[in-house]
C-alpha cells in the first residue's frame, strides 16, 4: 500500500497540477510498474535533461486503474431486474493482491465497488449495495464485505471512507453495526451474527466516541489530516490563499468526505461558496441518528453475554434519543435540523438528512408527523426526495435525490405510519430510475428528481454508472412490489 504524496515527492505534485488529467483520482489510484524510488529516479534523471513529457513517463511507469464493470455493457434485452442480476459479478472484486504497487487498502475477501471512477470498496456505500446483495440472496458474498469492514476495524480501528491509503484520516457514516443487524435477520442467526461481530461493533463505536469526533456529548465528522486532499490535490491547492485565513479549511473539506455529503450547503455559511465550509463546527442530525442506532444495537447484541455493558448501551441510547428531539426538532418549522457547535443554533437548512431521526424513532409522533409533513411540502418532487431544496451546485443540492436518502426517508415514513407518503417516495424513485434505465440502459450514482431526463451533475467530477448504492436501493424497493 502507497502513500503516494509522500512516495512520488515532487513527481506526484507535478502530474496532479498538469492538467493532463480531468479526473485527478486516476492519478493518485494508478499502478506503479516499479518501486517508487525507482519511478522517483528516472524522473529526476528526466528533469535534469530538460523537458519532460509527463504523459509517456507516466505510461511508461504506471498502469491506470481499472474497474471490474469498464467492460460490461448493458443486454438490451434485459429489464431494469435482470440488469441489475447480471451487473453483480462486474462490480465484485476479488480479495486483493497484496504485491500491487498503489494506494489500494488490501482487503482479504471479495467486496462490491460502487463503479465508475469508484474502483475501491467504500464504507456506507457498502451498506446500501448490501440491501439489495441480500434481496438478490448474495448471502456469502456480505458475509465476505463483513468480515472485511471487522478486519479493518481489527487492524486500523475504524473502516475508512474507502478502502484507499489516502482515507486512512477518516470513516463515513457508520452503518457497520446496521449491516450486521441485516445480514443476521436475513440469516436467520442474529445472536449468531452478533457475537460474531461485536467486537468489531464495539470498536468503531470507540472510535465515534472518542474525541475530537465526539464533542461535548454529541457526535461530528472529523479528519485527522488538515491538508489538500490527496486524491484531489490540484483542487484543493487552488485554495491556499483562502486556507490561510480560515485554518481549518482542509479538515472541514475532509470532513465534509467523512460525512458522505461532499459537497452540500449543509456544511456552508453562504450556500454558494464552498470557501464557506464548516464541516467540524456542526453537530449532524444524521450522525447523531446513526450514533444512536449503533447504541441500540450493541444493548440488543451483548445483552446476554455482558448485560451491564448493554445496560450502559441502553443507557447512552436513551440520552441519545432525547438529546435528538429536543435539541435537533425546530418546535416553529416543524423539522429537525443541523446544529451549530459555537452557539448550539439550529442550522436552517432544510435537508433530507432531517428524515433520519423518523429512521432511528429519535422523534415523537407529533415530531414525525410535523417533519413528514414539512418534507414533502419543501423536499418531494416528481422525481424523488431533493437531497436540499438549496441550488448551490453541489452535488449534495437540489436537483439532486440519491438512492440513500430515498430509502431512509421511506423506512423512516413506514416506522411512523406515513404508508402513503413513504409509498409514493418508493414509486417515484423507482420510476425515475426506470426511466433514466431505459434511456440509457445505466444505473447511475444520483438522479436529477426535478427533471429525471435531465443528467444530475455538480460536483467534482462527471456523473457515475454502475451504481453500487443505487442497484441495491432499488432492489429492495421493488422487492416489496413482489
Amino acid at each position: 500500500m502507497e502513500h503516494l504524496d509522500q512516495s512520488l515527492k515532487d513527481l506526484f505534485v507535478d502530474l496532479h497540477c498538469s492538467g493532463l488529467w480531468v479526473d485527478e483520482k486516476a492519478i493518485s489510484d494508478s499502478i506503479l510498474r516499479a518501486p517508487a524510488e525507482e519511478i522517483c529516479a528516472a524522473y529526476d534523471t528526466a528533469r535534469a535533461a530538460g523537458h519532460v513529457d509527463l504523459q509517456a513517463f507516466y505510461d511508461h511507469w504506471f498502469a491506470p486503474g481499472q474497474s471490474p464493470g469498464d467492460a460490461y455493457h448493458t443486454n438490451p434485452e434485459h429489464d431494469a431486474l435482470q440488469h441489475l442480476e447480471a451487473v453483480w459479478p462486474h462490480l465484485t472484486q476479488p480479495a486483493d493482491d497484496t504485491s500491487e504497487r498503489s494506494t489500494r487498502f488490501p482487503l482479504p475477501n471479495r467486496y462490491v465497488i460502487a463503479g465508475g471512477r469508484f474502483h475501491e470498496a467504500y464504507y456506507w456505500d457498502s451498506y446500501f449495495t448490501q440491501l439489495g446483495l441480500l434481496r438478490s440472496g448474495r448471502t456469502g458474498l456480505v458475509r465476505d464485505m463483513l468480515d472485511n469492514f471487522a478486519y479493518a476495524l481489527r487492524e486500523i480501528g475504524f473502516v475508512p471512507n474507502g478502502f484507499r491509503s489516502y482515507f486512512l484520516t477518516r470513516s463515513q457514516p457508520p452503518f457497520f453495526s446496521s449491516m450486521v443487524a441485516d445480514f443476521g435477520r436475513a440469516t436467520g442467526d442474529p445472536a449468531g451474527i452478533f457475537a460474531r461481530y461485536l467486537p468489531a461493533m464495539e470498536a468503531e463505536y470507540r472510535f465515534f466516541m472518542e474525541s475530537p469526533r465526539n464533542h461535548a456529548g454529541l457526535a461530528r465528522y472529523w479528519d485527522a489530516g488538515d491538508g489538500p486532499r490527496i486524491e484531489m490535490y490540484a483542487t484543493d491547492l487552488a485554495w491556499q490563499e483562502h486556507a490561510k485565513s480560515h485554518p481549518d479549511f482542509y479538515r472541514d473539506l475532509r470532513a465534509a468526505c467523512e460525512s458522505g455529503w461532499d459537497f452540500s450547503s449543509r456544511w456552508l455559511t453562504d450556500p454558494q461558496d464552498l470557501g464557506t465550509i464548516r464541516t467540524t463546527r456542526i453537530w449532524p442530525v444524521d450522525l447523531n441518528c446513526l450514533m444512536l442506532r449503533m447504541e441500540e444495537l450493541l444493548a440488543e447484541a451483548g445483552a446476554e453475554a455482558a448485560p451491564e455493558r448493554s445496560a450502559r448501551y441502553a443507557e447512552a441510547a436513551r440520552a441519545r434519543r432525547e438529546a435528538i428531539s429536543e435539541r435537533f426538532f425546530d418546535a416553529e418549522r416543524g423539522y429537525f435540523f443541523d446544529l451549530s457547535i459555537e452557539d448550539g443554533a439550529l442550522i436552517p437548512v432544510t435537508s433530507a438528512a432531517g428524515l433520519f431521526p423518523l429512521w432511528a424513532g429519535a422523534a415523537t409522533q407529533a415530531q414525525a408527523a410535523r417533519a413528514a409533513d414539512w418534507a414533502e411540502r419543501h423536499l418531494l418532487r416528481a422525481g424523488g426526495l431533493l437531497t436540499t431544496d438549496i441550488d448551490s451546485g453541489q452535488q449534495w443540492d437540489s436537483p439532486n435525490g440519491w438512492a440513500p436518502l430515498q430509502w431512509i426517508a421511506v423506512q423512516g415514513l413506514r416506522r411512523y405510519g406515513f404508508d402513503d407518503l413513504a409509498e409514493t417516495l418508493r414509486t417515484r424513485w423507482l420510476a425515475t430510475c426506470d426511466t433514466v434505465f431505459r434511456e440509457t440502459g445505466k444505473f447511475v450514482e444520483k438522479y436529477d428528481v426535478i427533471d429525471p431526463l435531465s443528467p444530475s451533475g455538480g460536483g467534482e467530477y462527471a456523473l457515475q454508472d454502475g451504481f453500487g448504492w443505487t442497484n441495491g436501493v432499488y432492489l429492495d424497493f421493488a422487492a416489496d412490489d413482489a
